[in-house]
């Protein structure tokens, strides 16, 4: 592999510099395997240093998770697709949510990332996100939210926030169960559903 001019990455520039380390991880990932690629491949892809990568990326975990984070922010606009053309706000949550799970799954480098993981950071990452990833969930969600919280659909306990966590944790654990739609449509209804919408208990 032909190492590229240092100066593609300007130093001090994490702004700049993370979208070219990421792309290059993806590249290398794709030819090589998430497993099988090292920090230096994914340097000599960028054009830069192994030192240099490290000053971007403290370490492989948090490239990871910058690559994870770029495929599912490619998603998020297909589900928010979705989630517009639902005619309810149970419809909404279902079909969204399977949407979420379902573009994951397919896509053969997330999969290959997460059933191949051995870092407890990345379970972490996938649960929890980090505050670009809630910032577009809460786009991808807000309008529905509002519109079943005003026909009173929503528990009243909940925060926007608080259901953006429950949606994210619940898509993240049906992603790493990678079971079939039918289950997982009932696994949503079984667990989703009641965590969020009200009921005369609440």
């Amino acid at each position: 592999m032909t190492r590229k001019p240092e100066s593609l990455i300007a130093w001090g520039s994490a702004k700049d510099s993370k979208p070219i380390i990421v792309d290059a991880a993806i590249k290398c990932f794709a030819q090589y395997g998430p497993q099988r690629t090292s920090m230096d491949d994914i340097a000599e892809a960028a054009g830069i240093s192994r030192k240099t990568l490290y000053r971007v990326f403290e370490d492989r975990p948090k490239l990871i998770q910058a690559v994870l984070q770029r495929r599912w922010l490619n998603i998020a606009d297909k589900t928010k697709r979705r989630v517009a053309r639902a005619n309810s706000f149970e419809e909404a949550l279902l079909e969204g949510s399977l949407t979420v799970v379902s573009a994951a799954t397919k896509d053969e480098l997330t999969k290959a990332i997460i059933h191949n993981a051995t870092d407890h950071s990345l379970e972490q990452f996938l649960i929890r996100g980090n505050e670009r990833s809630s910032e577009a969930m809460l786009d991808i969600w807000f309008d529905a939210i509002e519109e079943g919280r005003g026909k009173g659909l929503v528990r009243r306990n909940l925060s926007n926030e608080r259901i953006i966590d429950i949606l994210a944790s619940i898509q993240a654990l049906l992603i790493m169960r990678d079971e079939g739609p039918a289950k997982r449509r009932a696994f949503l209804r079984d667990v989703l559903l009641p965590a969020i919408l009200f009921t005369s208990g609440d």
